[in-house]
């Protein structure tokens, strides 16, 4: 998953929004350095993705994409399931969507001094940006993965992962609609 859905399971608390965003920028098992309550982000958004990564239908989901996309399928389906959770907001939480964004904006700038260095950037993008409000559209799939693949030559394929993955909808929502409730109920109950 990515990072709206990461922040979903947050629950509205300002140290686990930050550590599911952490998840994706520290390493190891040592996170003695931050609260107990981004710890807990931490460990929850890795529950999370290896969740997703041995879900059956997420894993049949990817044999959609072919080389050269095959090698960034799970990047791109991540980005596809953020804009199917964007767009279907109101059935995971009774906050709005905007209203959502704005506290994990708060959240990242009030825990801001806790940040590594490079998340503290990718913040600063994610907010000018408004990246997480932009899943709303399919066109916000097409433009993250568009500035992905600028990250480096072997990236290029993902800037077509959009339209790949467009083609394949059907397939793609069918697994999205297999695999979330049931990351839903897991983490509804605690992720056990």
């Amino acid at each position: 998953m990515n990072f709206l859905a990461h922040t979903l399971f947050a629950q509205g608390n300002p140290e686990r929004i930050v550590g599911q965003f952490c998840g994706d920028f520290v390493r190891g098992g040592d996170l003695s350095a931050f609260p107990e309550g981004i710890q807990e982000g931490i460990h929850r958004h890795r529950r999370i993705d290896s969740y997703t990564d041995q879900h059956p239908a997420v894993r049949e989901c990817l044999s959609v994409f072919k080389p050269p996309q095959r090698r960034f399928a799970g990047i791109i389906t991540d980005v596809v399931f953020d804009h199917y959770v964007a767009r279907d907001w109101s059935q995971y939480s009774d906050m709005s969507l905007e209203e959502h964004v704005d506290s994990v904006h708060d959240a990242l700038n009030g825990l801001r001094h806790l940040l590594p260095t490079d998340l503290q950037r990718f913040s600063d993008f994610l907010q000018r940006e408004n990246i997480l409000l932009g899943n709303l559209h399919y066109s916000g799939v097409e433009t993250t993965l568009e500035r992905l693949s600028k990250r480096s030559e072997r990236f290029t394929p993902m800037a077509q992962g959009a339209a790949v993955a467009r083609q394949h909808e059907e397939q793609i929502l069918a697994a999205f609609n297999a695999f979330f409730p049931s990351l839903v109920a897991q983490e509804r109950t605690g992720g056990e």
